[in-house]
């Protein structure tokens, strides 16, 4: 299980508010995602926009079943809302390598049985007319996580339940085979 140690800049009350929700959301995903495979990084990212004043900030987390080649990589990246009490969870899962088509649906079919609203999307890199150098699938999907509103056992309870079923969800998909 990593550690985790975030640093940040801003206002006292930028720190606070994001601290609450982005350490919370990811203390809660190392945990329970633990139990499903390894994560393999944990990056803090934070955007100042010059023209509108405003500020970003992000967690990406990497996650696979082990450590291996050509196993599947999933990248789950939180934005912290705007209200700062929401964080929007987008799940990128590649395969990277050429695939047939037949391949390729077998994967999103069996996925989609797990995640009904899940895409697929191709990636196709090429030096040469006619000739792929790297090639890769990509599986994405994303939803809202909102703080309980009170400190109700059933609000934390509905809390828990959705990162559970998230964390074994996912682990569900990087274990598909075509």
């Amino acid at each position: 299980m990593l550690t985790l140690v975030m640093v940040y800049w801003g206002t006292k009350e930028q720190r606070e508010a994001d601290s609450c929700m982005l350490q919370y959301l990811t203390e809660q995903l190392n945990g329970l995602l633990s139990e499903q495979g390894i994560i393999t990084d944990i990056v803090l990212r934070s955007e100042r926009s010059l023209v509108e004043e405003t500020e970003t900030r992000e967690i990406t987390l990497t996650f696979m079943e082990e450590e291996m080649e050509g196993k599947p990589v999933a990248t789950i990246h939180l934005f912290l809302m705007p209200d700062e009490e929401s964080c929007e969870v987008e799940v990128e899962i590649e395969w990277s390598g050429a695939l047939s088509d037949e391949a390729k649906l077998h994967i999103w079919e069996q996925a989609k049985v797990v995640v009904p609203e899940i895409a697929l999307h191709e990636k196709k890199r090429f030096l040469e007319q006619e000739y792929a150098v790297e090639q890769s699938i990509v599986l994405d999907y994303h939803f809202l996580v909102e703080l309980p509103a009170t400190e109700s056992e059933e609000a934390i309870q509905e809390w828990n339940g959705l990162l559970d079923r998230f964390s074994q969800d996912l682990g569900k998909l990087i274990r598909l085979h075509a």
